[in-house]
């Protein structure tokens, strides 16, 4: 067995009770995000360190005309909140051998992999759907065919036929990362200052046109023909829109009320409208599940209209703060 180091290393022995992050607590309005943020949340977690320190970059969110932007901590901020750097993984002879390698050296795998063969994702796509996800390998036995591994909100094993599924042949080889601690994380006193850097840097970033405005045009020109198509178009188009827009948001929220709670801010306003807006994206999505079961969209846009103005309230409070 070879393992990445964690500060509770459960190897693939017995396994232990596993405790998520607060940021994926069930109460939440977006329990999870998306699966590369919600990786380096359980990743951070499981190293003893503060993953809402890295959220600045949420304020970067925008509409690419057909997605809200699927939200990444970018690496640049890893490596300076964290000392972790983020290396493309080369995986000439094979993705099996090279995990053993970088997991022997305390180094999380992170791969892009199909979802049929995640047990953790049972009811939704395990043994039933191709979907792509990313997961982070902790530990793997090629002898006994076990995994450890991060997914979602969660640390979890898979075996037998799933491990051939994750690493059997392909006709093409999966992006893979590997984690590489380069620097000591800052210190509890040190990184909230440069949390706080951040986040005016990525201000300087965000979208110059509000970006809700920009989503309920385009949901205007297409929500008569979206809406008459199949259920599942709706679990994918929500997916990459009012999710991604709410679940940033709400992690933006918690990050400014991190900041806040360090005397790092004066972001409680901010926070608020961010909190709101998490809501509203939530209450906006199951109108837009309501259209599709109508097969109406009628009135459906015009409602975005008060997320607009609850995005505008976010970076009026933010930049209060900022100048302060």
């Amino acid at each position: 067995m070879v393992t990445a180091t964690l500060r509770r290393p459960e190897g693939l022995g017995a396994p232990g009770p596993y405790v998520p992050h607060p940021l994926h607590e069930s109460s939440r309005d977006w329990p999870e995000t998306n699966c590369y943020v919600d990786l380096w949340i359980e990743l951070l977690h499981g190293r003893g360190l503060a993953p809402e320190a890295m959220l600045g970059f949420t304020l970067r969110q925008d509409f690419e005309g057909d997605q809200f932007t699927f939200f990444k901590p970018p690496p640049g901020d890893l490596e300076r909140l964290y000392g972790l750097e983020v290396l493309e993984l080369a995986v000439y002879g094979g993705l099996e051998a090279h995990a053993v390698v970088q997991a022997k050296a305390g180094r999380p795998v992170l791969v892009e992999v199909d979802a049929i063969h995640l047990p953790d994702t049972l009811g939704t796509t395990y043994g039933r759907e191709h979907a792509k996800t990313t997961i982070g390998i902790l530990a793997l036995d090629p002898a006994t065919q076990q995994l450890d591994y991060l997914h979602n909100a969660g640390r979890y094993r898979l075996s037998g036929a799933d491990y051939a599924g994750i690493f059997g042949p392909a006709t093409l080889p999966p992006y893979a990362e590997f984690v590489k601690a380069i620097a000591a994380p800052l210190n509890s006193a040190e990184l909230p200052a440069a949390a706080r850097d951040l986040l005016a840097r990525h201000r300087a970033r965000a979208p110059r046109r509000n970006p809700v405005l920009a989503f309920r045009d385009a949901l205007a020109a297409a929500a008569g023909d979206l809406v008459v198509r199949p259920l599942s178009v709706f679990h994918a188009y929500a997916f990459n829109t009012t999710r991604q827009l709410g679940a940033n948001f709400e992690m933006l929220a918690s990050h400014l009320t991190w900041l806040e709670a360090r005397d790092a801010g004066g972001f409680a306003a901010a926070a608020a409208a961010a909190a709101d807006l998490s809501r509203e994206a939530k209450a906006f999505q199951f109108q837009l599940a309501r259209a599709f079961h109508r097969r109406s969209a009628e009135g459906l846009a015009p409602r975005l209209d008060r997320l607009a103005a609850t995005y505008d309230r976010v970076f009026a409070g933010l930049d209060c703060a900022l100048d302060r």
